[in-house]
């Protein structure tokens, strides 16, 4: 039986466009409606097919954020204003957890908007230590690196996020919840990585012995899954994640941790290593 969260409502027509996000993120809901839930959060140069429109409102399915990735992502709804047509090849992407976009390729300028990590960038020239993206739109070079050229520390990525809020189905622009913290930081560094907890549990890495977590020998980036929730491991001892207790991305003792989710019926039940 195939995911429902992936599968296109029966009747849907032909894709009709891929756009990009040309907002610094855009909420994708179930349902057509301003106070609908938030599934999931597209940031800045993302793709969506569109497959239909109503009012402001457009249908279809998230593209993954590495290119080349065919597997199957979300469907839901978006603001379609916040959707355009490619407007050049995407060549960089945002490596800061937040970057200003300047009016003009000085510090002093105005700011046209914050981007977030993750934001994918066709930058069309270079001025200085400025990085083109759009007419009147400059950022820091500093703050991008070329699309190819991937991060190689998950834990490194996710420790940016340390502090944000926790979002439900947030990627970052504004929060992030467990399983965006855990896809935003593998797709930094190239590994293709599905939206949701247990999607990631089914399709990430192999099975490490519950065991050899518990007593403090795992390894630094081992992604800890329990019912609705995973985790990383920043160091042997230390459990990076984004949780709603804290309401907040932190990086604490792993014991504690553990023994915290234990007394609310919240277990461990598999940890894997990519």
């Amino acid at each position: 039986m195939s995911d429902r969260r992936t599968r296109l409502a029966a009747g849907t027509p032909a894709r009709q466009a891929r756009l990009r996000v040309i907002r610094p993120f855009l909420s994708l809901t179930a349902e057509p409606k301003r106070r609908a839930r938030q599934l999931t959060e597209l940031v800045y140069g993302q793709a969506f097919d569109v497959h239909e429109t109503s009012g402001p409102w457009a249908y279809g399915r998230v593209r993954a954020l590495l290119p080349n990735v065919r597997r199957s992502d979300y469907v839901g709804w978006v603001d379609r204003r916040g959707l355009e047509p490619q407007a050049g090849r995407e060549n960089y992407v945002l490596n800061a957890l937040s970057s200003p976009v300047f009016r003009k390729p000085d510090l002093k300028s105005n700011i046209v908007m914050n981007l977030p990590l993750g934001a994918k960038l066709a930058v069309t020239a270079e001025t200085g230590a400025y990085l083109q993206i759009g007419a009147g739109a400059y950022l820091h070079r500093n703050h991008a690196r070329p699309l190819q050229a991937f991060e190689t520390d998950p834990v490194a990525v996710a420790r940016r996020y340390l502090g944000q809020p926790y979002v439900w189905g947030g990627n970052g622009a504004r929060g992030v919840d467990c399983s965006g913290l855990v896809q935003m930081a593998l797709s930094a560094c190239g590994i293709d990585c599905p939206r949701d907890a247990d999607q990631q549990e089914k399709q990430l890495g192999e099975a490490v012995p519950l065991a050899t977590i518990i007593s403090g020998q795992g390894q630094a980036g081992d992604l800890l899954f329990w019912p609705g929730h995973v985790g990383m491991l920043a160091t042997k001892k230390r459990l990076l994640h984004a949780n709603a207790f804290h309401m907040a991305v932190v990086e604490e003792p792993l014991g504690p941790a553990l023994r915290r989710m234990d007394k609310v019926g919240v277990t461990l039940r598999q940890v894997k290593r990519l």
